[in-house]
């Protein structure tokens, strides 16, 4: 319920010959009954030459809030996982578990300090970047297990041909 009384829904400007009012007070005072209608009915009586004017809204931008899709706990221990670095991997369990013993949430806190953490100051933190990080990361750990595995059956395959030989 409105509470104030005899609030100017439209004005008038007499340089112009405008009757200004906002889209809302128009579509109210367009229901032929109401505070809106008698008073627009009122000032185009009384002022027949008039032209009605609807008053243009000013858009209100704000700053948009950076989101971070696909960013969740698997996606933070990926990205710490490319550093291999053990120190941050133990900083990032000890946030999360401060965070359970205090009764906080414990996403948004982990979430700030993985930001505070990984965020360069002008442009925040990149997820871009940091999904090609992980995926490069990935890569070369598959590329070193290959490695690894082709090593392992060369020194098997030696080992059964000296065993052969001897």
């Amino acid at each position: 319920m409105n509470t104030t009384k005899n609030a100017a829904r439209f004005t008038l400007n007499f340089f112009d010959k405008t009757i200004t009012g906002t889209k809302a007070s128009f579509n109210k005072a367009n229901k032929g009954f109401g505070p809106e209608y008698e008073e627009l009915t009122a000032k185009m009586a009384a002022h027949p030459d008039f032209e009605l004017r609807v008053k243009e809204q000013k858009v209100k931008t704000t700053k948009s809030k950076r989101t971070y899709e696909g960013m969740d706990y698997k996606f933070m221990e990926d990205y710490i996982a490319t550093f291999e670095d053990v120190a941050m991997v133990k900083e990032y369990e000890a946030v999360k578990e401060m965070a359970e013993n205090c009764g906080t949430k414990v996403y948004p806190l982990t979430k700030k300090w993985f930001l505070g953490k990984f965020s360069d100051m002008e442009g925040g933190f990149d997820m871009e970047a940091a999904k090609k990080d992980i995926a490069e990361f990935r890569i070369a750990q598959a590329e070193k297990k290959v490695a690894e595995s082709l090593v392992a059956m060369a020194v098997a395959t030696a080992a059964e041909q000296t065993k052969d030989v001897a």
